[in-house]
């Protein structure tokens, strides 16, 4: 699992998904980075060819100690509103953070975990946009591993209408970053009501 690495119960805002470890993640915490877990696997004898990295479409978000605190590592009082569709606390699908971001939300980047994060007032969420998705997919490409996930497909603007990237934005971003150009290369897990998509890269990485 690359994503839900920080949720409401650490006490602190943490980001979803990042791709390093934060200055702030020590002791066991410092193991709670995509980097760091694909690592673990490769050196406990994973053939880096058989792993499939997830890429998160949503965020977690929580409430502010003190709104003029709001890096990673912020003391937090509880988990976030619900989305408006999602209905769920503490997290928010990409296209409702798109939303919150359109709503006048500071946008802002985690430069250690290259991943972003956004607040406004005492609200904060921690999540993976267009920018972050490539960054881990050159990351992936550069590590030779076998290929990628998107969890879950509802939750990416999958009309174009909130993020106005067009549709699927990031399904769409790491597809083409990945070589991904047939939808041969595409599985749908039909049976499974969450939408789960699934992108393969349809060639070895040397």
């Amino acid at each position: 699992m690359t994503y839900n690495l920080h949720d409401f119960q650490d006490g602190y805002t943490g980001e979803n998904s990042p791709l390093y470890q934060s200055p702030f993640d020590t002791g066991k915490y410092a193991y709670l980075n995509v980097d760091a877990i694909i690592s673990y696997w490769k050196e406990n004898g994973a053939a880096r060819e058989k792993l499939i990295v997830g890429f998160p479409a949503y965020g977690h978000n929580f409430i502010l100690s003190d709104p003029s605190n709001t890096g990673i590592g912020a003391p937090i009082v509880s988990a976030g509103p619900p989305g408006k569709f999602t209905g769920e606390a503490g997290l928010w699908a990409y296209y409702e953070i798109c939303t919150f971001l359109n709503d006048g939300a500071t946008d802002l980047w985690d430069g250690p975990q290259e991943v972003p994060y956004a607040v406004q007032g005492n609200v904060w969420v921690g999540y993976d946009n267009v920018k972050s998705f490539k960054i881990k997919a050159q990351w992936l490409k550069d590590n030779k591993l076998g290929g990628a996930m998107v969890w879950p497909l509802d939750m990416d603007d999958f009309t174009g209408s909130f993020c106005h990237q067009g549709r699927f934005p990031l399904t769409s971003t790491l597809k083409h970053y990945l070589g991904v150009q047939s939808t041969r290369s595409i599985a749908y897990d039909t049976d499974d009501k969450s939408n789960t998509f699934l992108i393969f890269l349809s060639f070895y990485l040397n």
